[in-house]
């Protein structure tokens, strides 16, 4: 329907595409319903026929940031050796996509496992998908970190391989998108919406509840639907600096920026940072050793921004409420 930043983005039927206020985003208020019920129906792809139907599927990297699928995929020539990493998890595993994908599409996923070592006849596939057991826990998801994690490359090296295009990595939810396209015809105008609840003494409610929405859908029906003691949500996860907003004010959905919601029957305390008690929890949890505790003591040029895999497990951790996930981004850009 429209490109924006170099993605493809379809509106669902009788959608209405208009600009943000701020004339920064295109936002689509759905005027009608979509479902399917589509079957797997084998297809053959070549590689030009599958950056092709990755092209009209709108289908982007959900792992990756503003990365459509097609623009991806031409990165890597089909005569050269690289890696290609089918990993099990989503970026903050929301859902359990790696499950979704080997029940209902597992005929599909084998099918494009075997497309992949067609299309790229030199490169070294490695499916995670068949490794038992292989249990997540953030951060896990993130690209880098799950390279970092299951090759024991420094995190430096994780990070030039993605993007120096010697490795190309696809995540659980983005395969899953993936294949409802090429072998269901569905392109991406949905995705899961995962809602959790927190209740008034920050106790959260992990039993699952998922939304297969359509992009521009209203959010209007979370607050009808859920119990009135939840006013106050939140598209951010707990790893992330948490914006609060009115439950009645959620607006549309955004299918590549939304992916889970938090409601909290109060609004989330707004931590009061304290001095820095010397307690090292943030070092103790960082994943990869980055040293975040430096950032505190003022001496950036000690903290490891290499190593950094902005996952945000410090600031959750710190007792004093430092925001080191702040101090971290001001590094790094």
């Amino acid at each position: 329907m429209l490109s924006h930043n170099g993605t493809k983005v379809l509106a669902p039927v009788n959608g209405v595409a208009t600009l943000t206020p701020d004339q920064k985003y295109f936002q689509i208020k759905q005027d009608g319903s979509w479902s399917t019920n589509a079957e797997y129906k084998f297809q053959t792809y070549d590689l030009g026929s599958m950056l092709q139907a990755f092209d009209d599927g709108a289908l982007a990297s959900l792992d990756l940031v503003n990365t459509p699928l097609k623009d991806y995929f031409t990165k890597f020539n089909p005569n050269s050796s690289f890696s290609l990493i089918l990993s099990p998890f989503s970026r903050y595993q929301h859902l359990d996509f790696e499950e979704m994908t080997l029940t209902s599409m597992k005929e599909a996923f084998h099918s494009f496992v075997a497309l992949l070592k067609t299309v790229f006849p030199k490169a070294e596939v490695k499916n995670f998908f068949e490794i038992q057991n292989l249990q997540f826990e953030h951060p896990n998801g993130i690209p880098e970190y799950f390279l970092h994690k299951q090759f024991q490359w420094d995190v430096l090296k994780s990070k030039k391989a993605l993007n120096t295009y010697e490795v190309l990595y696809l995540g659980a939810e983005t395969i899953y998108h993936l294949l409802r396209k090429l072998y269901f015809g569905e392109p991406f105008t949905k995705r899961h919406l995962a809602v959790f609840l927190v209740d008034r003494k920050g106790r959260m409610d992990l039993e699952p509840r998922q939304y297969f929405l359509t992009n521009g859908q209203s959010l209007a029906f979370i607050p009808a639907n859920m119990d009135k003691r939840y006013k106050i949500a939140s598209f951010d996860t707990v790893f992330e600096a948490i914006q609060p907003m009115d439950v009645q004010s959620l607006g549309y959905f955004n299918i590549y920026e939304h992916y889970s919601i938090t409601l909290y029957e109060k609004l989330p305390i707004s931590r009061k940072e304290f001095s820095c008690i010397d307690c090292m929890e943030c070092n103790q949890y960082c994943p990869t050793q980055a040293n975040p505790i430096q950032l505190i003591k003022g001496k950036k040029e000690e903290f490891d921004k290499d190593k950094c895999v902005s996952c945000g497990i410090c600031s959750v951790y710190c007792p004093a409420g430092i925001d080191i996930r702040k101090r971290i981004e001001e590094v790094l850009v």
